[in-house]
């Protein structure tokens, strides 16, 4: 059964309860101080035999009945008495009839009373709730306010004739019936439940706001909300309905606390979660406030894992592919390599001679080529790990600036050192970080303008050292600095100069590998690559 036809079905019970203990009751409370009166009325055993009469069971009694009339002292003494003669006439002659009808309304009010207990309990305990309509906060407050307008329904009702007060004691009696009907039904349920708070409706109106303060807001209401509605009914303290009041309203305000209490409990769950986000840790979802942003959460974490797992596997399989195909360039290469040399000794024409020089240039061109993209690859991936050691950062420059030295007379450049101290010791990967300002130097080399200079200054912070390498372009420098560290990215759109576009892109890779971080700028035709190493 669907929960939506169970409900509907439950309540249309509760109704058909609510009508019968509303008629059934009233007959069996009625017919009971109707029977007491019989049975405890004089009898003619206890008249006294002056007043029996011999009446015939088809004549008319005539009771004699005295009566003491006070009047005004002039018109009757007060030792006087006015006798008055009554002719009654006896409608139950036999005296039998008004038991028979008193006890099969007795019987109806039994019948619709015990009607009303099974629709009452087949509605709360067969078709019991499953999810919160008012909550147990809402029933409190529902019973008090009950209380409160069954004592004015009372007051209102003596105001009238006695017909008019029994409607309202009869709809009264429905009403009550059928309010704790609900309330029975919906108690019962949240005892199934375990007693959990989220079946208050202050915390799901509050769940459903989209902002917290407007949810605190809702909690504050609601805890004040029962005090001003208390104050309104002060005047109910006759038949109990006061204090009942009191106890109901009381209790709206204290699950009202309970609520704001798990909120703030919610609220510190919701703030682990985000803290196990940012640590890596499994995402718990509670059933709180927050429980369907802790869902998104837990999502975004699987997504975030599972793009991270297929990031994994794409580098590793190029890793492997790059690994691979280095394996099958290399052998080749190394060969070409290898008779070129040995055709160098042979004896060939001039033209020869220039084809196969320009042969094992490139071939050699080749061979750094797969064998720098095969170490950038190895690096990028994580599977070179790096191996820090305590080395001299100083000495470090110095010794890359002399493996250069030649290249750099060539092309012209002098190199200009601000370094600021005679020894800077660092804890790093010396053998990547020689790789780095080798790169730096080689780019200089192949891009930076004849009889210029190369400024190479060391900077200090608080936690970190500053490498600056300066040198002016060749050329017209007409790219974004994000761009040129691109694998295979060049500066030269015409590609005239050597260069693969890997040296600027092994340099981030290989110092971000040991902790650091890489960028460059461009101002004018000033080239800057600025390498950050931290100290410790």
């Amino acid at each position: 059964m669907s929960l939506k036809r169970r409900n509907i079905i439950a309540i249309l019970l509760i109704f058909v309860a609510a009508v019968c203990w509303a008629f059934g009751h009233p007959m069996l409370k009625e017919r009971t101080e109707y029977s007491a009166a019989t049975t405890y009325a004089p009898t003619e055993a206890s008249i006294p035999p002056s007043t029996v009469e011999t009446v015939h069971p088809s004549e008319e009694r005539t009771v004699s009945t005295t009566i003491v009339v006070s009047e005004p002292p002039e018109a009757v003494h007060p030792s006087e008495e006015r006798t008055v003669s009554s002719t009654v006439v006896d409608s139950n002659p036999t005296g039998n009839v008004p038991v028979e009808n008193a006890r099969s309304e007795r019987t109806l009010g039994m019948i619709l009373s015990l009607a009303a207990v099974i629709a009452g309990a087949l509605a709360c305990f067969v078709l019991s709730q499953k999810n919160a309509i008012l909550g147990p906060d809402g029933l409190c407050f529902t019973l008090a306010l009950l209380a409160a307008a069954y004592h004015r329904s009372i007051t209102m009702a003596h105001s009238f004739r006695w017909g008019t007060t029994q409607t309202f004691l009869l709809l009264s009696a429905f009403v009550c019936a059928f309010v704790i009907l609900l309330c029975a039904r919906e108690l019962y349920g949240w005892i199934r439940a375990g007693f959990s708070l989220s079946w208050c409706s202050v915390q799901r109106i509050a769940k459903g706001c989209r902002t917290p303060q407007l949810s605190l807001l809702v909690f504050v209401a609601w805890i004040l909300l029962p005090f001003a509605v208390l104050a309104c009914f002060s005047g109910a303290r006759s038949y109990g309905a006061f204090w009942i009041c009191v106890a109901g309203f009381g209790a709206t305000s204290v699950f009202g606390i309970l609520c704001l209490w798990k909120y703030g409990t919610d609220l510190s769950h919701f703030k682990k979660q985000l803290s196990n986000y940012q640590q890596g840790k499994p995402i718990t979802v509670g059933d709180g406030a927050f429980a369907q942003t802790e869902a998104q959460l837990l999502d975004v974490q699987a997504q975030h894992e599972e793009a991270v797992r297929t990031a994994v596997t794409s580098e590793r399989f190029k890793v492997e592919l790059i690994a691979n195909v280095s394996h099958d360039l290399r052998t080749p290469l190394t060969s070409i390599l290898g008779y070129s040399e040995l055709l160098q000794k042979e004896t060939l024409s001039p033209q020869g001679q220039e084809q196969l020089r320009r042969l094992h240039q490139k071939a050699g061109y080749m061979n750094e080529l797969v064998e720098s993209l095969f170490e950038l690859t190895k690096v990028s991936s994580g599977v070179a790990e790096s191996k820090k050691d305590r080395i001299d950062l100083v000495r470090l420059l110095e010794q890359t600036i002399g493996l250069f030295d030649d290249q750099l007379v060539n092309a012209g450049l002098t190199v200009r050192r601000r370094y600021g101290a005679d020894s800077i010791p660092v804890v790093t990967d010396g053998a990547r970080l020689h790789q780095v300002f080798a790169n730096l130097l080689g780019n200089a080399i192949k891009y930076a303008l004849a009889g210029t200079r190369i400024y190479l200054e060391i900077g200090e912070t608080a936690d970190s050292y500053r490498i600056r390498m300066i040198n002016t372009a060749s050329y017209e420098m007409d790219f974004q600095p994000d761009e040129i560290l691109q694998r295979f990215a060049r500066g030269d759109k015409a590609r005239s100069t050597k260069g693969s576009g890997l040296g600027l892109a092994i340099a981030q890779t290989y110092t971000e590998s040991v902790g650091g971080s890489f960028r460059v700028s461009v101002d004018g035709d000033q080239f800057s690559a600025i390498v950050q190493l931290p100290k410790n």
